[in-house]
């Protein structure tokens, strides 16, 4: 797949991860694997803040990109769902949905089209109620 939005940034910098808080860490790292397809690339525990975490970050699906970071802290539950949403792009947006289903996850909202965008998205809650936006492009 190739992405047709334009890239770059200021100053030399580069988006490189991003980390989203759970509360089940190996039962996210299994639907997030089952449903998106990640691949871990390193479990780590340290501390963070003076509190310890375990984490988990998954393979950049392309050269350069971004990689996922599901990170729980040890010693609570984490921050409220919702605190953010991770993007997903896909080929195949009612196949994803139903492995989401099919994984615990749920689709609270009908797959649309955005025209104007040239895509069709559907968002999928994981089953913590994370939000994740799946785009599939329409258009090239």
């Amino acid at each position: 797949m190739t992405d047709p939005r334009p890239s770059g940034s200021n100053h030399g910098m580069l988006y490189s991860f991003a980390k989203t808080f759970v509360h089940n860490l190996d039962a996210m790292a299994a639907f997030y694997e089952n449903v998106f397809g990640l691949i871990p690339f390193n479990r780590h525990k340290d501390a963070m803040f003076g509190r310890k975490i375990d984490e988990i970050t998954y393979q950049s699906s392309y050269p350069g990109g971004p990689a996922l970071t599901l990170i729980q802290y040890m010693d609570s539950s984490g921050p409220a769902t919702g605190e953010s949403v991770q993007g997903f792009i896909t080929e195949d947006l009612e196949a994803l949905c139903e492995r989401a289903l099919a994984a615990g996850g749920k689709v609270p909202e009908s797959i649309r089209e955005v025209a104007e965008f040239g895509i069709r998205v559907a968002f999928v809650l994981d089953p913590e109620g994370h939000v994740n936006e799946v785009v599939q492009m329409t258009t090239a």
